[in-house]
């Protein structure tokens, strides 16, 4: 396990670089850690990496999740029980909290705690002291507590399902692992220490990523983060051609099985919708939209230059012109250096902040309905649409119809709640990307300027 922490605490991006000095800052103290991120991106993997560089690393790590902790038997499985404190308690048994004594207790899925126990766990972050049940002796705690989550946390203390004093407690030192897509740099890095580790699970030379499975490996958004990546590789190698048939250079091609959606959005271009998808062409307003942002994407790569070697046109392959006369024909202009759009880091900036919302959202117990039955490419469908709408509305060339966003909402039924929480989900992606003001103030009204057209009571 410790190579797996090594390698994906340390990765390459700077994203994850900012974890990893938050880890080294915090690990030698007794603060209580507060670990937050989207399923799968490696919260434990964080907790792990903090007690091994505590002075607490002698002792146990005792994870407990406590999601799977049925209500009846929270307390015996946090504190322990005496023999004959209820039916069925023939022996005495100890508790988490005192198995994990002199080490640290890792409560993963903190917020899935029921209301009415979390008091009793503040009692043992406040006192450092508890007893166990059916016993009136109160024993000592020697525990460091680190907690995750893949909740909003802030959001479930403002409407009640959380309490906020134990939040305080948790989030002493709050650090929040960034999902997989906004690190982008890191996929392959990890793709290749997962391979290495499941040829040498399953005894077989490893084979190398092509150039074509690491387009497949950037393309995708992985909603799943780091886990997802982690099985589609193995799933890859078990798919790969027989291990007796090498290629040229005495490697083996790797077959990915990437999800459906990754290649349709391999270049991470605009699919209309799943139909445009499964039948395995575009219509002319769908290839016209696919070419203009084409053509955006090129611009930007060689900031806004059409002409000269490391211009547009000769990136495109086409003559200076040619690409004149199209930019004419499809309206696009360069943006203005002052634009929302231009200080948010263009398309870039604008589709990393569509992304992490978007996250952010579906992994919120009451958002996450609107997405219930809805395909990947459906979900990703209506991303794209708030980056096409956040780039032109921001003061970027991106082309976009005001009423396709109401048409994606209107029978939603989208209530005052759903909105309130949603703005707290626009805070969190602006805190998680460092986007201060004026910046951070223009983005909250333009989001604060939709309610008008997606809230319907």
């Amino acid at each position: 396990m410790g190579t797996v922490v090594d390698t994906l605490i340390a990765g390459t991006s700077q994203a994850l670089a900012q974890v990893w000095d938050q880890v080294q800052a915090v690990a030698p103290t007794e603060a209580t850690v507060l670990v937050l991120g989207e399923t799968g991106v490696g919260k434990e993997l964080v907790a792990r990496r903090i007690h091994q560089l505590s002075a607490r690393h002698a002792g146990p790590l005792v994870t407990v999740n406590c999601a799977s902790i049925p209500r009846d038997l929270f307390e015996s499985e946090f504190f322990g029980h005496v023999r004959g404190a209820f039916t069925g308690a023939t022996r005495d048994r100890v508790g988490r909290v005192e198995t994990a004594h002199g080490g640290t207790l890792f409560l993963d899925e903190v917020g899935e705690i029921p209301l009415e126990l979390q008091g009793k766990l503040l009692k043992v972050l406040q006192d450092l002291t508890f007893e166990r049940v059916g016993d009136d002796r109160t024993r000592q705690a020697d525990v460091r507590f680190i907690a995750a989550t893949n909740r909003n946390i802030e959001q479930d203390v403002s409407t009640g399902y959380f309490r906020r004093d134990l939040y305080y407690r948790l989030s002493v030192f709050p650090i929040e692992v960034p999902p997989l897509r906004a690190r982008p740099e890191d996929i392959e890095l990890f793709a290749e220490h997962f391979l290495k580790l499941a040829s040498a699970a399953s005894r077989r030379k490893c084979p190398r990523l092509t150039e074509a499975d690491r387009d497949h490996l950037r393309a995708y958004d992985w909603p799943g983060n780091v886990r997802e990546l982690e099985n589609v590789i193995e799933r890859a190698l078990i798919l790969s051609r027989d291990p007796g048939d090498p290629t040229r250079d005495g490697t083996l091609e790797l077959q990915l099985a990437l999800p459906k959606s990754a290649l349709y959005f391999a270049a991470r271009t605009l699919v209309p919708d799943q139909q445009a998808a499964a039948r395995g062409f575009f219509t002319e307003a769908e290839f016209a939209q696919l070419e203009r942002q084409n053509l955006i994407g090129a611009l930007e790569a060689t900031h806004w230059r059409v002409s000269g070697p490391d211009g547009a046109a000769a990136l495109l392959g086409l003559k200076p012109s040619t690409l004149s006369s199209r930019l004419k024909a499809m309206d696009i202009h360069t943006p203005d250096p002052e634009s929302l759009y231009v200080r948010l880091g263009a398309h870039r900036g604008i589709s990393t902040l569509a992304r992490d919302l978007f996250g952010r959202v579906l992994s919120d117990p009451q958002l996450s309905r609107f997405w219930e039955d809805r395909s990947n490419l459906g979900v990703l469908r209506e991303q794209q649409l708030l980056t096409a709408y956040l780039a032109a509305s921001s003061g970027g060339p991106a082309s976009y119809d005001l009423r396709d966003m109401k048409a994606a909402h209107g029978d939603l039924g989208i209530t005052e709640r759903d909105w309130e929480i949603f703005l707290r989900h626009v805070n969190a992606t602006l805190d998680a990307l460092r986007i201060v003001e004026p910046e951070r103030g223009e983005v909250v009204r333009f989001c604060e300027g939709l309610k008008g057209e997606i809230v319907q009571g």
